[in-house]
């Protein structure tokens, strides 16, 4: 069952509760609200040239644009690159495949908001080892970051540090194909998957940086399961310290997955295949794709969100991010709903004491308490009381435009929410009438995690949302189904609160 938006109906009137007029705020303290954490977008291939430079030669901009929000937004942004940049002609000995694009293709990756894209794929050398250079210097007059490939087996095999708002972020590319042009002292190449080679890689990079990025480019191509060989090769990488393997190279999207093999807590991600984010080739599968976001901090992945991607005449198109897993606990972060993936401490919930419960239930009487929680709901720096309750339903002239079916439960009462000011428990807003009724609900720093129930059954939570302070009643945001319990953390490290909802069970 999913739900929209929940509807308020009957007025807006306002409702702030409070416990004690000493009851201390919660507040974003302890581990997790230390140090900064940033945004990476990770995407699939990328191909520029065959045709896709003959569907966008009038525009060809156009290639990107509608995914450049998404990709800008991020903190850093990473593709593969799977058509080389120069101007060489194609080798017969690269086999008949022609995805070589134009130099001048790199800046429409930084304009559409990349900053680095790895080249270590079975096309990097389709015009010779050179191309590789080509590549390179194409890239690096862009602005933007080589990743996996160089002028000698060093650069390839080399981490690029990237350091964004204190966060350091290392990359490293590998090609798993075993036909992209190996590198030597002296000639160009991309790296290949050489364990020695690649775990000193990782050695070196997880001493330099706070975290460790690997591209894996290679599998079975069409295949839509998780690429068993990449998987093995993650779970190795994992158990080196790498935080995200990013494949690429099946031209499909493949499930994305989360594991600990040495148990030590810190869990990598895992996304054997993002399909192509922009690409020429005509499987319905190949035709979508996946974006591949991040949030990171010093200790590792602290959330991901998976969004997907289409392309059409050689344009790809953001379509929307998608829901947590059923099952994963979920911080609303942005306006949007993220799966955690590190051990996230709620912060210690506050609820009204004995005295300023029985004033509540006397402030909603004759109506039924059923839920409160004591926080910042409003964001003006003082502590409110929130609270779900029924009361005998009121026929008004906006809830005589929903059926009455929808509102009233079988003892004749509709679902509010009220908030009230904590020192004296004055009213400061009320919803008229909540179709989907609050079951429980945590306070926030301007915001609410509500777990929702059904009008007949108010003690089972059904599905669980987000609610933002809007100035004069809340923003709701899509709820996700199934149960769960309402909680507050500061899950980015901006010092507030956000929407949490752990304990997730199946809708």
């Amino acid at each position: 069952m999913r739900w929209g938006a929940a509807l308020w109906v009957g007025g807006l009137v306002g409702v702030l509760v409070t416990a004690c007029g000493s009851a201390a705020l919660p507040r974003a303290t302890g581990p997790d609200s230390t140090g900064p954490t940033v945004r990476v977008l990770l995407a699939g291939d990328v191909m520029l040239g065959r045709g896709v430079a003959r569907q966008t030669a009038a525009d060809p901009a156009a290639a990107l644009v509608g995914v450049g929000d998404q990709v800008r937004a991020s903190d850093l942004a990473i593709a593969n690159l799977e058509s080389a940049l120069t101007r060489r002609a194609h080798e017969p000995a690269s086999g008949p495949q022609t995805l070589e694009a134009d130099p001048a293709s790199a800046a429409l990756l930084a304009r559409a908001g990349f900053d680095a894209l790895a080249i270590a794929n079975n096309h990097a050398g389709d015009a010779g080892p050179d191309t590789v250079t080509d590549t390179v210097a194409a890239l690096d007059a862009a602005g933007l970051v080589t990743v996996g490939g160089g002028a000698g087996e060093t650069s390839a095999f080399g981490a690029r540090v990237v350091d964004v708002r204190g966060v350091r972020v290392a990359l490293l590319a590998v090609d798993t194909t075993g036909r992209g042009p190996r590198p030597t002292a002296t000639r160009p190449g991309v790296a290949w998957w050489d364990e020695d080679r690649v775990r000193a890689s990782v050695a070196d990079a997880r001493a330099r940086a706070d975290v460790v990025l690997v591209g894996l480019h290679g599998g079975v191509e069409y295949a839509t399961a998780a690429d068993p060989y990449l998987t093995r090769l993650a779970d190795q990488l994992a158990r080196w310290g790498v935080d995200v393997v990013w494949g690429h190279g099946p031209h499909v999207v493949q499930p994305v997955t989360t594991i600990d093999p040495d148990g030590d807590g810190r869990r990598t991600v895992v996304a054997t295949s993002l399909g192509n984010l922009v690409f020429d080739q005509h499987l319905p599968d190949t035709r979508r794709g996946a974006v591949l976001e991040v949030l990171v901090g010093r200790d590792g992945v602290r959330a991901l969100r998976l969004g997907d991607t289409t392309i059409d005449a050689g344009r790809a198109s953001f379509s929307a991010w998608r829901d947590p897993a059923p099952l994963a606990e979920a911080a609303l972060l942005g306006g949007a709903w993220w799966q955690l993936v590190a051990s996230t401490s709620p912060a210690p919930a506050v609820r009204p004491d004995g005295t300023t419960l029985a004033r509540l239930e006397k402030q909603v009487a004759p109506g039924v308490l059923l839920a409160s929680s004591i926080g910042d709901v409003d964001g003006d720096g003082a502590a409110e009381v929130v609270a779900a309750f029924r009361r005998p339903y009121r026929r008004t002239a906006v809830s005589t435009l929903v059926p009455r079916e929808r509102l009233v439960d079988r003892h004749g009462r509709s679902a509010h929410v009220g908030v009230y000011r904590l020192a004296d428990l004055s009213q400061r807003w009320v919803a008229g009438t909540v179709i989907h009724p609050v079951a429980a609900l945590a306070t926030c720093d301007g915001s609410l995690a509500v777990a929702l129930s059904t009008l007949e059954d108010p003690s089972t939570a059904v599905a669980v949302g987000a609610w933002r302070w809007g100035g004069f009643g809340f923003v709701t945001y899509p709820e996700l189904t199934g149960a769960g319990t309402p909680a507050c953390a500061d899950v980015d490290r901006d010092g507030s609160l956000d929407p949490l909802v752990r304990e997730r069970t199946t809708p």
